[in-house]
């Protein structure tokens, strides 16, 4: 007799299963976000000044970066996602915030979130290779969906954590448990596989490999060493904002409420444009979009930080996001095919973990400067991130990128 399963056939289709990895990647980064959120309230309830809690904040975010790098070396012919779950209870161990006494030090916090970024560490790049094993569905589509998740777990977290703090104090961090357990649920019902690790096809060195034409949205005119070039210096222009653009709003006398929403606007934007980025890439050229959104967005967000002091401007950084930041996701889809020897997982920890942990790194000086001089002056930084971005896009371009094509031919 056939042995029928309890699990509706829907859970295993590959639309679900990218679905759950976004989902799993969006409660990761989600995470991630809510300290940001209610850091206003930590630093009070702590009693430390901004410069300390800067540091707690790049803690986590060395941990939940720089860690991805030797995350993605393990279990690297492991098919089932473990390390999925453990990184997403390490996670959700943001919540013990709520248990701790206003005495404890802040070496504590400091371990405590590198913790919480380690466990997010996991889930990326397990995460990126749970997407390769999606064959029915192309990489152009499946790994930006993966990459939409983080960005809009990024960009809700500031804005739940402040409501859930505002609302019942730290206490509230407990709902986030919620989330977790689903999503590991999700994961055990819909039957999710890792793609086993192997060298990009870049590796082929060919005179076919070399010579074959790029399958479409693919190609990429930046090596890989330029790929991380250009996402350390925008990713620092992004983490910029997310990190302490609710700070400088309840400095600015708005509420913590408001800090969070601006933020997840900021992410809603990055997260729409990435999506937008994500189909069109399948038909059109990939360097327009980098190039494209960067020119536009760099004075967008330098006007908003201009007229931040009214409460209207928040459309601006909104917009900021959708043309700004949006791109990144496609840096990491091109890093498969761009020029270089390393394997896929390393690439994946490098071009995702290793720049967004430099990033990190830069954000200890900057909130060093912002606790001496203030957040105004300092959240100029972002923008400037940016415009280094697209310089560096343009001059480290080789060439060979392909025109676009004309539409409908």
């Amino acid at each position: 007799m056939k042995k029928h399963s309890v699990v509706p056939t829907a859970f295993h289709a590959s639309g679900t299963r990218v679905a759950v990895l976004s989902a799993a990647h969006f409660t990761a980064d989600m995470l991630g976000g809510l300290l940001p959120g209610f850091l206003p309230v930590a630093l009070k309830y702590f009693r430390i000044d901004l410069g300390m809690g800067v540091i707690i904040l790049t803690c986590m975010s060395i941990g939940c970066n720089l860690m991805q790098i030797p995350a993605s070396l393990l279990g690297r012919e492991t098919r089932t996602p473990r390390l999925l779950t453990v990184g997403l209870v390490m996670a959700g161990m943001i919540v013990l915030l709520a248990a701790m006494p206003e005495t404890t030090p802040v070496i504590v916090l400091c371990l405590l979130m590198a913790a919480v970024g380690a466990g997010i560490a996991l889930v990326h790049p397990h995460g990126l290779r749970g997407t390769q094993h999606i064959g029915r569905i192309a990489s152009s589509i499946s790994v930006p969906a993966f990459m939409t998740g983080g960005f809009l777990g990024s960009a809700v977290g500031p804005w739940v954590s402040a409501l859930l703090v505002g609302s019942f104090g730290l206490k509230g961090l407990y709902w986030m448990a919620l989330p977790v357990l689903a999503v590991i649920l999700a994961l055990r019902l819909s039957n999710v596989k890792l793609a086993p690790d192997r060298h990009a096809p870049s590796s082929d060195r060919s005179p076919a490999g070399k010579n074959a034409p790029a399958a479409p949205g693919e190609d990429c005119p930046w090596s890989f060493r330029s790929l991380c070039l250009i996402a350390t210096l925008l990713n620092t222009g992004t983490l910029t904002i997310q990190a302490l653009l609710p700070s400088y709003l309840v400095a600015l006398d708005f509420t913590l409420s408001f800090g969070g929403f601006s933020a997840m606007l900021f992410g809603a934007g990055s997260a729409a444009g990435s999506i937008a980025i994500g189909f069109l890439v399948r038909k059109y050229r990939n360097a327009p979009f980098v190039l494209g959104g960067l020119v536009p967005g760099i004075p967008v967000v330098l006007l908003y930080f201009l007229f931040a002091g009214h409460p209207a401007s928040c459309l601006l950084i909104m917009l900021g996001g959708l043309l700004a930041s949006s791109c990144y996701p496609l840096l990491v889809s091109m890093s498969r095919r761009a020029e270089g020897t390393l394997p896929m997982s390393a690439r994946m920890g490098i071009i995702v973990g290793g720049t967004w942990g430099i990033a990190g790194i830069a954000l200890l000086a900057i909130g060093q400067i912002a606790s001496r001089i203030g957040l105004a002056p300092v959240m100029h930084l972002s923008w400037i991130f940016y415009l280094l971005s697209l310089i560096a896009a343009l001059l480290t371009r080789n060439g060979n990128a392909r025109s676009l094509p004309v539409p409908g031919k």
